[in-house]
């Protein structure tokens, strides 16, 4: 008997998970050139009352921070607690927002120490072909150096914006945050779907490619039709049947970038085998009737795994060393903002992100993936905050970003000249790209607009009132240093004592 559980809005955000709560430690150094000589971060997950995906965090938290930089000499250490707070579930991003806003925070505050433009630093600290990441390993590109030299006119002009409005006693700022996200779950993933040739001459693909946002079916029919596209196949001759689990394969599970690429790749191996099938000796195709006729099967199963391509099963459990992912998304993201120091109320202005996403297949679908997540981190920045008050069983109460929070100035800049080469015609996801790092771009705006840096967020007007009000009586309202239930050093000596 099929059986239904329909909440109200109210009771679904009490009961369902929440992106976790995470406090870090950190600190950066760098030479008197600005070359980073140094970093280490400590970093605890309140993962709530059931570690559901807390282990799979915890190794984002400690290979995507710092990603895209030259960091010679770092160490990092990602543990969790069980709380009474909502449980957690990873959301778009697994980790990455919280750990950028650590990283993005520390490169922003060291470039200030220094004396060097936001912008310059990270130039001249991006990763380049010798340099290596965070554990130990080859970036599979180094790309960012050519993104900031692309946004770099953009980040001019806000700049120019923002000093001629300074000058008019404007509180206006601008900032810039580097991020990049993994794509699959690393050498175990595996996915499953199935095409099949119908009676009418149209093509059904079958998924399990779970839709939460993430454009699922588009992102089907698009791998579909270019998969199919040695046949002249239309996207009106695809049908997509998805998500029962009765008839479709099992696609694995549902992350953005992950079903992308996952998926992607099982159809093109499952247009293959149909297409090998359709295929006469003389190159032309049998039609369904003639593929009856013959006793060929019209349905094929697309299988692509990722077990004997080169990937290690995981980081070392002892040094944090190791590549586990077949590819990376990259981009840049600045902001221009103005705070009004009486209220404390933060507006962005102007947003532009440039991204390298491979190959773009369907470029509405990817710019909504970009302006839907850029969306998101302005409300990580400045409002979005859940601590299961009353007040927090809507939207509104949540601090969900409305139209008003939204700048009509919005770019993504797509760049394409870096196709995949293990991807789906090339490409590798995006969708975590739009939501991993953005909301810093917003908070480093707001140190630069008016001098007070939110180390807590969200950056809700009364937070910067405070931090603004404090600043002028020559204080400043910093975090104490959070204990993380033991000390990092003794931390990390016991895992040196204690090796796996």
């Amino acid at each position: 008997m099929p059986v239904t559980l329909t909440l109200s809005y109210e009771e679904f955000n009490h009961i369902s998970g929440k992106r976790s709560a995470t406090f870090a430690n950190g600190r950066i150094a760098c030479d008197e050139n600005g070359k980073i000589i140094a970093a280490e971060y400590d970093v605890a997950l309140d993962h709530g009352a059931y570690g559901v995906v807390a282990s799979k965090i915890f190794n984002n938290l400690v290979s995507v921070g710092f990603h895209g930089y030259n960091i010679p000499k770092i160490r990092a250490l990602a543990r969790g607690g069980a709380t009474n707070h909502a449980f957690n579930i990873a959301y778009r991003g697994f980790g990455a927002p919280q750990i950028y806003t650590t990283t993005e925070a520390l490169i922003d505050m060291l470039a200030e120490k220094a004396g060097i433009d936001p912008w310059e630093f990270r130039y001249i600290n991006a990763a380049r072909p010798g340099d290596l990441a965070i554990n130990s390993r080859p970036y599979h590109d180094y790309v960012y150096p050519a993104l900031l030299e692309k946004i770099k006119p953009v980040y001019d002009q806000y700049k120019a914006e923002a000093e001629a409005a300074k000058a008019q006693g404007r509180h206006v700022g601008v900032g810039i945050s580097m991020g990049g996200f993994i794509i699959t779950i690393g050498m175990f993933d595996w996915a499953e779907v199935a095409l099949e040739l119908n009676p009418d001459g149209t093509f059904t693909h079958y998924s399990t490619w779970e839709d939460m946002g993430q454009g699922g079916d588009i992102g089907a029919l698009t791998h579909a039709v270019k998969a199919l596209e040695p046949l002249g196949v239309k996207p009106e001759q695809i049908k997509l049947v998805m998500n029962d689990s009765k008839t479709c394969p099992d696609t694995g599970l549902a992350a953005a970038s992950r079903s992308h690429y996952m998926a992607g790749n099982a159809t093109i191996d499952a247009a293959n085998k149909l297409i090998a099938a359709m295929r006469k000796p003389d190159g032309t195709y049998r039609t369904y009737e003639e593929m009856v006729a013959e006793g060929i099967p019209t349905k094929y199963v697309g299988h692509y795994d990722q077990f004997n391509i080169g990937l290690p099963p995981g980081l070392d459990p002892n040094t944090g060393e190791g590549e586990k992912n077949p590819t990376y998304m990259y981009c840049v993201n600045v902001a221009l903002v103005e705070v009004d120091v009486n209220t404390g109320k933060t507006q962005v202005l102007r947003y532009t992100t440039i991204a390298d996403v491979g190959t773009v297949g369907n470029r509405l679908a990817v710019e909504g993936q970009g302006y839907g997540g850029l969306s998101h981190s302005i409300g990580f920045a400045l409002t979005e905050e859940y601590e299961a008050q009353k007040k927090h069983g809507n939207m509104a109460g949540c601090g969900i970003p409305t139209i008003l929070d939204i700048p009509d100035d919005f770019n993504v800049i797509l760049v394409e000249d870096n196709p995949r080469k293990n991807g789906p015609h090339g490409s590798c996801g995006c969708s975590e790209c739009f939501q991993c790092s953005g909301h810093m771009a917003v908070i480093n705006a707001i140190n630069n607009a008016c001098g007070v840096r939110i180390y807590e967020l969200p950056a809700t007007p009364d937070k910067v009132k405070a931090a603004w009000e404090a600043k002028q009586r020559g204080e400043e309202l910093k975090p104490e240093k959070y204990y993380l239930g033991s000390d990092f050093e003794e931390e990390l000596e016991e895992i040196k004592r204690n090796p796996i």
